[in-house]
């Protein structure tokens, strides 16, 4: 039987490890909190912070959809604000007071690229405040989201409202499919200068933009133009309408994209 001998100078020290308290690191032993209060506290704060912030998102995007104008809508971005809020407010429990953890998320979102353009500038102010609240709910500033939510709210609500930022005159194209001889006999050209002649009287201050010859017997223009509100699209739609030889109208508003 063969026995371990120590130098006389490390024997205090085997000593003193042996009776020193062994540690149990077992499968699970990571997920026993140290301080059980400070979870709870912690996991009630993210609670809160995650309903309160769903409920702010909610009315933002509630908002969003009563102040909306033009065609191009998207609920899968106002699905994205929620998401976006919610991560971000757990993100700032994470981070908490750490600097280190600041940094390191830093590095770690660095490396993730967004392909998918947003066209509306305005999605662009939706997708910030969807980012503060998260960030307000996450610090526990919950009074500060709750006043912001309801003053940018009311804001947009107001501009729209007022129609803040609307020109007087939209830019709009007039697509007009005609005969291609004039009312006086006079040929394409004729039509064409008939066609001008109606918008030029309406102040719609044409600009030929294109135009096809169909054949002998049907041409399609189409000219960049001024217009009011829809009232006076409709009437100038109704205007080129009575001309002799026209055949279809249509007006479609550059900036909302509304077809007449």
């Amino acid at each position: 039987m063969l026995a371990l001998v120590l130098p006389p100078a490390l024997v205090p020290v085997a000593s003193l490890l042996a009776l020193a308290p062994q540690e149990e690191r077992g499968l699970f032993s990571s997920l026993q909190p140290a301080d059980p209060v400070g979870l709870v506290d912690n996991l009630f704060n993210l609670a809160v912070g995650l309903v309160l912030c769903t409920l702010l998102v909610l009315a933002l995007v509630q908002t969003y959809r009563a102040t909306h104008r033009g065609a191009i809508y998207s609920a899968t971005f106002l699905q994205a604000l929620f998401v976006l809020a919610a991560c971000t407010t757990l993100i700032m429990l994470v981070i908490g007071n750490e600097i280190a953890r600041a940094f390191s998320l830093v590095g770690a979102l660095s490396i993730v690229r967004f392909r998918t353009a947003i066209k509306d500038p305005r999605d662009v102010g939706f997708v910030f405040a969807a980012l503060a609240l998260g960030m307000a709910c996450g610090t526990g500033f919950y009074y500060q989201a709750i006043l912001f939510t309801v003053f940018l709210c009311g804001l947009l609500l107001a501009l729209t409202r007022m129609n803040v930022g609307r020109a007087e005159s939209n830019e709009a194209i007039v697509r007009v499919t005609a005969d291609a001889s004039g009312s006086d006999g006079t040929g394409s050209d004729g039509t064409m200068a008939d066609l001008e002649a109606a918008l030029k009287s309406a102040g719609a201050q044409p600009v030929l933009i294109n135009r096809i010859l169909e054949g002998n017997e049907q041409q399609t223009l189409a000219w960049r133009v001024r217009t009011g509100g829809a009232a006076e699209q409709g009437q100038l739609q109704t205007r080129l309408r009575g001309l002799r030889g026209v055949r279809t109208v249509g007006v479609y508003v550059m900036d909302d994209f509304h077809v007449l």
